[in-house]
């Protein structure tokens, strides 16, 4: 049975939570051996390309691991979706301002303290 390329990477990012660290070998164990090596593969590049996930040559293979804790996985997703959608428009304030103005009080009271909190590290490094 065929797996969707999502249900896979999903399932990736689950084990890498699991066991902090993997091949692509180990991630295909640990998946099921009906998995081709490259199909796992693939996806844990993809994953990657996507900055999820970081990898680190170990002699001829990678060993890939989380960008963030698993929980923070769903948060790192909606802002990088948030920043390809910036990129993609040349009048960024606009975005912008459209996403502020759907957003509830208590999110906006979170987005100002979130804001301060970067601009006082900003000026105290």
């Amino acid at each position: 049975m065929r797996r969707a390329s999502g249900q896979l990477e999903e399932s990736i990012l689950e084990l890498l939570g699991e066991h902090t660290e993997l091949s692509v070998a180990q991630a295909r164990e640990h998946l099921g051996s009906d998995l081709a090596h490259t199909t796992v593969m693939t996806a844990l590049v993809r994953l990657h390309g996507k900055g999820l996930v970081d990898r680190e040559r170990r002699g001829r293979s990678f060993v890939y691991t989380l960008n963030a804790p698993v929980d923070e996985i769903p948060a790192l997703r909606a802002a990088m979706r948030m920043r390809t959608e910036l990129g993609a428009r040349a009048e960024r304030a606009d975005v912008l301002a459209s996403f502020v103005a759907a957003l509830d009080p208590e999110d906006e009271a979170t987005l100002r303290e979130l804001l301060a909190k970067s601009d006082a590290a900003e000026q105290h490094p």
